[in-house]
Formats: C-alpha cells, structure tokens, sequence
C-alpha cells in the first residue's frame, strides 16, 4: 500500500518534474528562441572586417561577399537547428504523455498485460502482441516506480550516528579514523560514554568524528546526485548548440587561446574551490559592471588563484553565474607561447592587437592571463616582456575584460604604479586559507585516490596539515599541505608497513624533509633530551644556571608544548667575553639540528645605522636583498646567533620585536618570512663589570638575573619590552680557574682532533702543558678566547714546524710536552 501511494503522488510529482525538466532542456540546448531571433535581428559574427584606415573600396566589396555567403549559409544552419529542436520538443511532449497516461493507467496496463498472456495460451497471438505492448511498457514502469520508491526510502536523511552507521558507506568512516567495520570498538556508537572512549582511544574527537561522517555522507549523496542524469544540474553540464554564433569569429585569438567556458583541459578540470567564495562573488560582481569590468587577482603562488578562476569558468559553463555571464568564454592566454614565435617587440604587438580587437569586437570575451607581472615589467633590457602599452588601448573598452592573477611582491613593485592600466581594474585580493579549509581540500584531493579504499587516517590528514603550518614555510595553504601530502603517500607506498598512513609516517617524512626530530621520540633521543644538560656539558664548561634553563626550553619545544606562534626558542646571554656564549649556542645547535653548522651567525656590531636595515631586509629600490632574510629563507630549521646584539641600531632592536612576539616579518619585496622554526640567541658584552662584582660579593644565581636585568634597563642598554619577549634572559659568570682548566682541555682536545682530521696525526698533550697554557695564555679580560688563541698561536706553532721538518710525518703518533715548545 506505501508503494502505491508513493507511485500516485510523490512519484507522479517527480515524473511531471522530470518530464518538465527535459521539455525545457531539449528547447535550450537547441536554442530555438535564440536561434530563430537571429534570423530577423542583426548580425554581428562577420568573418572579416575592413580595419584599414581610410577608403578602400576592393578590400570592402571582399569583406561583405564574404560576410554575405557566411550570413546566408549560417541562416541555413540556424533555421535547419530550430526546426530540429521543435521536432524533438514536440517528440518529447507526445513520449512524454503517452507515459503519463501510462504512469497514471498502470493497473489497467497491467490487466492487459496479463490478459496478453491468457491470448497466447489460447492461440490468439494477434491479439496477444497488442496487449503485450501494454505489458512492456508495464513492466518497465513498474520497475522504475519500484526502484524511485526504494531510492526515496533510502535518501531519507539519518537521524542520529547510529542510524547513519547502518548505511552501507559508513565502513569508509571507520577506515577514516583507522579501525576497520568488525572493530569490537565500532559497535559502541549506540552507547555514548562507551563511543567517546573509543573515540578518545583513537586520539579523536566527538567533533572530529561528526565532521568525517557528514563529509562520507555528503560525498555519498553527491555520487547519488551524479547518477540522476534527469535533474537540471546535470542536464544542463554542457553547452546548447550554436552558444557563440551570435558573436563574432576570434580567428586568431583561439590560436592561442584554451577555452576553460568550453571544457576544462587542464589538471584544475576537477578541482574545488574551498572558502574564498566571497572572492568568487566579488569576480564576478566585478565582471558584470558596464565599465571597469576587469580583474587583477592578487596571492601568493599556491593560495588558490587558478582554482578561483576555473571555478568560475565552470560555473559559466554550466550557467549559475549571473544571467549577464551565461553567454561569455572564459579564455586563458599564454603570452609565452606567442613571444616564442615571434622574433621582436613589433610582432608581439601586432598580434597581441589582433587578438584583443577580436575579443573587443566579439563582446563575450573574457582573457586571463596568469602570472600578469611577468609581463608588464618596464625593464629597458627585455621590453618584450611588458605589453601595458597595447592592454591600455583596450582596457577603456567596455567589451574587453581581462583577468590577471598576479602576486602580491610584484604587484606592488611593477603594476600598482602604472595608473594607465589600474584605473581600468579592480582588485580581488586571496588571502591564504586556514586549517580547517586545506584540511578540507586534502579530504577532497583524495577522492580519487581512495576510491576504492580509504589510505589516509584522518589522524595523518591532521598531522600534514599541523606540521605544513609549522615547518613548511617556503608556500602556502593549501598547496603546502598537498604537496607533503603527497610526499606522504609516496613514502608510505614504498614502505606500506600499516594499513592506514598516520601521524607516525608524516612525522618520518617531514623530519627528513627538514633534518629535525619530531613526532614520538625514539628511546636514544629520549634519553638525550632528559640529559640535555649534560650533552651540552660535552662542550660547555660551568655555566650551570644558564645551561639548566635552555634545557628545560628546549625539552618544551620538542614535545609541542612551545608557542607555535613564537620561535622555538628565544634567549638573551649577558656576560663578559670568552665565558662561552656563543660556545653554548653551538652547542646547542649541535645537540638540536644534530650540527653545529645550523647555526647563521650575524655580528651585530656590523649594523649600528639607519641604513642596516635594508641590509637586513633588502631594498626594492636598489633591488637588493636582505642578508638576514636570505639565510633564514635558505636555512629555515637552524639556530640564529646575534652577536654583540647591543650594538645593533634601534630600529633593527625593534625588527626583533616583531620575529620574538609573532615569529615572522616582511621582508622588503612583501615577502612573508617565517623565523618560527629557529632557536634565537642574543648574546651581549652589557654588564659584564656588574656580574663579576656580583659574584666576588657573592650574589647567588637567581638573585643575579634579577638584579642584571634591572641593570641593563636602568642604563638604557636594553628596553623592557624587548628585555620581555626573550623566553630566558641568561647571565654567563666568568669562569673560575678550574673551570678554566676544563676549558683549556677541551680545546686541546679539539686540536688534536683537527690535526687527526687534517694531517692524520695523532698528539696527546701531557698534563704540564695544560698548566702551561693557564699560566702563559689565560687573560681575565678576554676568556676562554685568550686560552684558544695561545693555543693556535704558540702550541700550534710548534707543531706545524715540526711537520715542516719532518720531524712529525703523517700517520705519526707522539706525545707532546713542555720540551716539544719552541
């Protein structure tokens, strides 16, 4: 009885809807109206058109004999498609209500169809085969019915999880948080405080498991909307017949040009546009203006420019733009391929003028040029590569729009200052997407891939895109978090050890990608990080204070419980020379990144004018850029030492402001540079008297960093504000003289390393030249410094004579002592 009911009243609405849906179809896809308009109207698609200045009789006789033929032979071809589209309209009318009389007639359909059976037992097959007419059409109707009314049931929306778990689809949705459908945990979902453990055992929220279920349920839905070929949506994803006959031949602009309206040959055919979609309402607003109707999108390479303009081709393609875009081709020009062809500036001109005549005379032209800026450069050395010149002759026209996508750096540098051009533009600026949103692009950028089975756990999906914005700072969502998504599945196919890629294999990948620890830590960096004090002892002699607190900050940053807004680690050294500041920044560059060499060293002392700045930062005017910003860009995982930091110009004091508080800065081109994955480490000479007079009257540590922090402000060497955005502000003691025994040792020890490394030479050192080295070489002033450099000066001389002479040869092993000094 529900089936009956359903086929005489919903099922006789969605077969009127239908019907009506194809009525309407087949009378625009042959344009009927449009078409048999143009017969009596004015035309305008002419096949040439005298351009000629002045008087020129043959060359126009030839232009209209040639428009006349094609006028009337297009006459011909329109009215032979009007009368091809009636035809079908007034088949599809009779089809249509055969079939509803038949729908609405069924049961009586029916009873001749079994009737047709009874004649043929009898013999009476004329008979028989007329009612078996009725019984086709029966059977056919009735299994569509019964097929609709089945499909009706089932995309009913489901009322709560466990309605929804039920479904077929929703296996994916156990795959997706990396448990498969007969998982014992799966079959909680009717019991909440059972399910949310379950959910908390698989490092997932309640949120996060609804948002995966509504998109595989909205992914299924979207598959079943694919099928139903009768809905508008579907019928109306291609072009009616003769769309563009009403305009005029651009002959030479397809020469060049891909039609994105017509059909989308590129790699962006099947690509979504997520969020960013008030820019695409403000296109095509700008788009659908009668004048300065053209575009300049501006964003980063990455942040979804392209994506922005091929969304919209496709939706004038399948016409859900405003009525005044229906009819336009969105074209895309590449000015490469036509420079190529030509062999100087005139040329390029010549055709670029011929092309955007057409489009302007056309009238349902859209250009889009990407990567604008390459192209309206006014450098004297290539003038080929701006065209400004020939773009401003048809700006002003209101049948010539252009969209340009264009970044920001150059935009700024090379077309914001050519009024000629933006007077005739509006600007659609793209901001990069946030996390949810690339999140929601990687789940889309799988579809394909997972077609048959999910690959990815939601969990790695979280982890691409938490460790894209944390460590990938050279592009932006979401082209970032794709690419490392595929570095991901391309890691994982060579070594499918799991069955679902999760946090675990992004880790492994992207701490290859930049050679630094993440993730779980393994047993022997576990233990390094718990004694961190003591590897950084290895190398650093005293200083027990100063080592304690860079230990605990950095055992912080490894486990993810630093600012992700801030870098890695900040800290200001304040003490006297040689008492191994910067030996404590190598060290922990060595203990860190796993090399000393991750270290960008900058002497401040270099930069105490106005004019630093732009040392440090570029300058557009001289074209010039920064030295601190190019070796972040290059070396983005690394320690940054800035010596003698108290030198340094105030304005520069307060560019570190910004990197200390906010973890990034612009550098002179517009450039966003990230300082978030570098450990930052000032070092200062300031109040070096003061410690040292601090500790002769035995001041305790804590007490000390207190009172040199006071210190330094009240003498004006260093501001609050700066003084605060440091995670630890460290004093550096000078070194007692047993520590400076220590020290002395290690350095010989390096010594002797070096000499091994160099000339394959083993030295060991009697314990009489430590002393020696105490007493002749340690100056209080300098340090540990004066230790090192009487060590190079005075020991190393003595042995390189000695290997001058030959006295010592390469692979030699001798012990060197007080009779071995020259």
């Amino acid at each position: 009885m529900n089936f009956i009911a359903w086929h005489y009243i919903q099922g006789t609405k969605k077969y009127i809807e239908i019907w009506k849906n194809y009525l309407v179809f087949f009378w625009w896809y042959f344009a009927v109206s449009r078409h048999f308009r143009s017969l009596f109207s004015a035309w305008k698609r002419d096949v040439s058109k005298v351009r000629e200045p002045g008087l020129h009789p043959i060359l126009w006789a030839q232009s209209a004999l040639e428009n006349l033929v094609t006028r009337f032979l297009g006459a011909i071809v329109r009215s032979f498609v009007v009368i091809a589209g009636i035809f079908v309209e007034l088949v599809a009318v009779i089809i249509g209500l055969i079939m509803f009389f038949a729908w609405l007639l069924l049961p009586l359909f029916l009873f001749f169809g079994i009737s047709a059976i009874f004649s043929l037992l009898k013999g009476n097959t004329s008979v028989a085969a007329f009612e078996g007419v009725f019984l086709l059409i029966s059977i056919i109707l009735t299994s569509i019915s019964f097929k609709a009314f089945m499909a009706s049931k089932r995309n009913l929306p489901a009322k709560n999880l466990a309605e929804m778990a039920s479904q077929k689809w929703f296996s994916r949705v156990w795959q997706r948080i990396g448990k498969e459908p007969d998982d014992p945990g799966v079959y909680s979902v009717s019991n909440p405080e059972l399910f949310r453990e379950f959910l908390k055992n698989c490092d997932i929220t309640p949120e996060e498991f609804q948002k995966i279920a509504d998109w595989e349920a909205a992914s299924e839905a979207e598959k079943e909307k694919k099928k139903k070929f009768w809905i508008p949506e579907n019928l109306y994803n291609t072009a009616p017949i003769g769309q563009n006959w009403t305009y005029a031949y651009t002959v030479n602009l397809d020469k060049y040009a891909t039609d994105l309206s017509e059909g989308d040959p590129t790699e962006y055919k099947k690509s979504k546009l997520i969020g960013h979609i008030q820019e695409l309402e403000l296109l095509e607003l700008i788009l659908i203006r009668p004048n300065q109707n053209s575009a300049l999108i501006i964003g980063e390479a990455g942040v979804g420019k392209r994506t922005l303009v091929h969304t919209f081709a496709d939706r004038v393609r399948k016409r859900t733009v405003s009525p005044l875009l229906v009819n336009k081709r969105v074209l895309e020009i590449n000015i490469g391929d036509i420079a190529s062809g030509m062999t100087n500036q005139g040329e390029i001109e010549d055709i670029l003028r011929s092309m955007f005549y057409e489009a302007t005379y056309a009238g349902n032209i859209i250009l889009v040029f990407d990567n604008l800026e390459h192209y309206l450069q006014s450098d004297p050395k290539n003038p080929g590569e701006d065209i400004s010149p020939v773009l401003t002759e048809y700006l002003p026209a209101s049948t010539f729009q252009v969209i340009g996508l264009v970044n920001p750096s150059d935009f700024h540098q090379n077309i914001e200052k050519k009024e000629g051009l933006m007077k005739n533009f509006d600007k659609v600026q793209i901001e990069e997407m946030n996390s949810d949103q690339a999140l929601d692009t990687l789940l889309y950028n799988l579809k394909e891939v997972e077609n048959e089975k999910i690959i990815f756990s939601y969990q790695g999906l979280r982890e691409i895109v938490k460790l894209a914005d944390r460590y990938i700072t050279d592009s932006p969502f979401p082209e970032k978090a794709l690419d490392l998504m595929e570095e991901t599945l391309l890691f994982w196919s060579q070594n499918p050890t799991d069955q679902y890629i999760g946090p675990q294999a992004v880790n492994e990948v992207v701490s290859k990608k930049i050679k630094v620890p993440i993730g779980e830590m393994q047993d022997k960096e576990k233990e390094k990080l718990i004694n961190l004090e003591e590897v950084l002892h290895n190398r650093v002699v005293g200083q027990d204070f100063a080592v304690k607190q860079i230990a605990e900050t950095m055992r912080r940053a490894r486990i993810g419980m630093a600012s992700s807004t801030k870098p890695m680690g900040s800290f200001l050294f304040l003490g006297p020379t040689g008492v191994g500041k910067t030996e404590s920044a190598k060290a922990l560059a060595e203990a860190y990144f796993g090399d000393e060499k991750r270290m960008i060293r900058l002497d401040m002392s270099e930069y105490q004018n106005q004019e630093s700045v732009d040392r440090l930062l570029g300058s557009v005017e001289i074209n010039m850029t920064g030295q601190l910003t190019n070796k972040v860009k290059e070396n983005p995982y690394a320690l940054l030492l800035l010596d003698e930091i108290e030198k340094a110009h105030p304005e520069i004091l307060n560019l570190f402001l910004q990197i200390l508080d906010e973890g990034w800065l612009t550098d002179a081109f517009g450039k966003k540079v990230n300082f978030r994955n570098l450990i930052i480490i000032a070092t200062s000479n300031a109040g070096s008297d003061f410690i040292k007079e601090s500790i002769d009257a035995g001041m305790e540590a804590d007490e000390l960093q207190g009172k040199l922090t006071d210190y330094v402000i009240k003498n004006g060497i260093f501001r609050p504000e700066f003084l605060n955005r440091f995670e630890g502000v460290i004093f550096f003691h000078p070194l007692n003289r047993e520590e400076i025994q220590k020290v002395a040792g290690l350095q010989l020890e390096r010594y002797a390393k070096k000499l091994k490394t160099e000339e394959n030479v083993d030295i060991q050192f009697n314990p009489e030249i430590i002393q020696f080295v105490i007493e002749k070489g340690y100056d209080r002033k300098f340090g540990a410094r004066s230790v090192d450099r009487f060590i190079q000066d005075r020991i190393g001389d003595s042995i390189v004579k000695k290997l001058i002479s030959g006295e010592v040869k390469k692979g030699d092993s001798f012990i060197f002592g007080m009779n071995d000094l020259t």
